[in-house]
């Protein structure tokens, strides 16, 4: 049962957004920069989740076993987690999925650290997508042991949903594994996207009877597909979508910035000769010279010394609580804690 589908609309308006803001000619070069590389960011991982509900659609939003919801936003105790894909079955085995996808590689060390990996085979680091589902997950649990939603009831007892984590790569990204997996905890639950199925048949059929196959010890465990469907739908109602605001992200003001430029001490006066002639003699005539133009003040990160714009650097200034009157650059602002 498909209950939830993703919300495209939300992210072509973010890149429609996006787009418009590099057409402001007052916007510095690398601040287009960075809104070209999160356009990219967005584009890729629009794709990406497409793709991972393409294939989950084509198996199990017609099955009556299964719910599935898309593009879930949930917030819980002032914290929020997006999770792209839920799949929730009659026993309420909830399997958690968190897409991915990179345009060449994605690897994992024997650390449990993942990196992205680019054509020239460089790597850098990324945020480990096992450790952010996990994230997810508790803030699930946490979900589910309030009161923001019933869970649904079998012979008077309450069900406990059980959380599973996939991570579903994108099929034309090529995953780089360490050669001693063992050592990395949750490692066989990143999967290709085309490989979703059978995975969660694997864990039915025995690879994992701890967690799984004693759900089916009873059929009084089991609710029916219309309570399962209730259940999903609550679910998804609790969705709350977030609007970006881009301009306030990136530091960019309405209307563009009056730059003061404070001019320098205005150099001697220079005197005018006057030119040779019959006449009699004037005084000679004395005018200031005009100020010569200077550069404006150059402002620059607290941090690391980059130069800023002076939008940037209101930012800062408008944000004391945050800032302390100090200015820093886009990417330093992201260390800097709020208060």
């Amino acid at each position: 049962m498909l209950i939830k589908e993703m919300d495209e609309r939300a992210r072509e308006r973010d890149l429609a957004e996006l787009n418009a803001l590099l057409q402001l000619p007052y916007v510095p070069a690398y601040t287009k920069e960075q809104i070209k590389k999160t356009i990219r960011n967005i584009q890729s991982g629009l794709k990406g989740e497409k793709d991972a509900a393409y294939h989950i659609n084509f198996y199990y939003e017609n099955h009556k076993n299964w719910a599935v919801i898309h593009d879930l936003r949930l917030e819980v105790d002032g914290h929020s987690a997006q999770i792209d894909h839920l799949l929730i079955d009659r026993f309420l085995e909830i399997y958690v999925c968190e897409s991915k996808r990179f345009n060449e590689g994605i690897g994992i060390n024997e650390h449990g650290e993942f990196f992205s990996v680019n054509a020239d085979r460089k790597h850098k680091a990324i945020e480990s997508p096992i450790e952010q589902n996990n994230r997810h997950k508790l803030l699930l649990k946490r979900l589910f042991a309030s009161d923001e939603i019933i869970l649904p009831t079998r012979l008077g007892l309450k069900m406990k949903p059980s959380l599973h984590s996939l991570i579903l790569i994108a099929n034309t990204t090529k995953i780089y594994r360490p050669q001693n997996d063992k050592n990395v905890d949750e490692l066989d639950r990143v999967i290709k996207v085309e490989q979703l199925r059978k995975r969660i048949e694997k864990d039915f059929t025995g690879n994992r009877p701890s967690e799984l196959m004693h759900q089916f010890t009873s059929v009084a465990k089991m609710i029916s597909s219309e309570t399962l469907e209730e259940f999903a739908e609550d679910l998804a109602s609790l969705h709350t979508p977030l609007r970006m605001d881009w301009k306030k992200r990136f530091g960019i003001s309405d209307r563009q910035p009056e730059i003061t430029v404070r001019a320098s001490t205005p150099q001697a006066a220079a005197t005018i000769a006057p030119k040779p002639t019959n006449a009699p003699s004037a005084p000679a005539i004395t005018q200031p010279a005009a100020p010569q133009p200077t550069q404006p003040q150059r402002l620059f990160c607290a941090a690391c010394k980059k130069t800023v714009s002076p939008n940037v650097a209101n930012y800062c200034w408008n944000n004391q609580a945050r800032f302390h009157g100090k200015v820093y650059c886009y990417d330093c602002q992201r260390n800097v804690g709020k208060t």
